[in-house]
């Protein structure tokens, strides 16, 4: 049975996780303890893994198009793909062209949206449990880490990890780590490779 957790170890074949944005959008307070009328990361995460499992349980066997259509609207909203392809681009992100940047957005955006539509489409029920812990402070006042527990029988607990940052737009995920694997770097070492092997005019074409 593949579940969230294993579609997330698909893409998660890396170690080092990715530093969150700064700067730009980050208020002077994070809005954890605040009373913002928006949802905190873990509620984020609770009401995404109920989506899912209303979802695949009320689909049957949904169509890919309806799968992208779903991941496109309940999913992509929270990650920033922005960052995540300035992130993994690297050192050569500073020698892209705006264009160039533009593609590679749209690139990376696109392959993490296909990975989660094919493995989306292929999930079996019964669901596994999914426990989502309380959101935690990260390392600055506008960042928060969701831990989550994945369990299913005769399988050993997957861990989950979701890394967010308040932006102008509310919380945004900018990595996501599955047994201490992390989304961004699979990224950054695959195009900091593809980039410097085939230039951008290849890669990015």
């Amino acid at each position: 049975m593949r579940t969230l957790a294993a579609l997330l170890a698909v893409l998660l074949t890396a170690t080092a996780g990715a530093q969150p944005p700064g700067g730009s959008g980050a208020p002077a307070r994070a809005p954890l303890d605040e009373p913002y009328h928006v949802a905190s990361p873990d509620q984020i995460i609770r009401q995404g893994v109920d989506r899912l499992a209303g979802f695949l349980i009320g689909a049957g066997g949904a169509s890919p198009q309806a799968v992208r259509e779903f991941v496109e609207i309940e999913i992509a909203p929270y990650f920033d793909f922005r960052y995540m392809a300035r992130w993994a681009a690297g050192p050569l992100f500073s020698r892209l062209t705006p264009e160039q940047r533009s593609a590679l957005q749209a690139q990376l955006r696109a392959m993490f949206l296909d990975a989660l539509t094919r493995n989306l489409g292929s999930l079996e029920t019964p669901l596994p449990r999914v426990d989502v812990f309380p959101a935690r402070p990260g390392t600055s006042i506008s960042q928060a880490h969701v831990y989550a527990r994945v369990v299913a029988p005769q399988r050993p607990p997957l861990r989950l990890e979701f890394r967010f940052y308040w932006s102008n737009d509310g919380w945004k995920v900018y990595d996501a780590v599955a047994n201490g694997a992390s989304a961004a770097a699979f990224y950054r070492s695959y195009y900091t490779r593809a980039l410097r092997r085939h230039g951008p005019e290849v890669v990015l074409r």
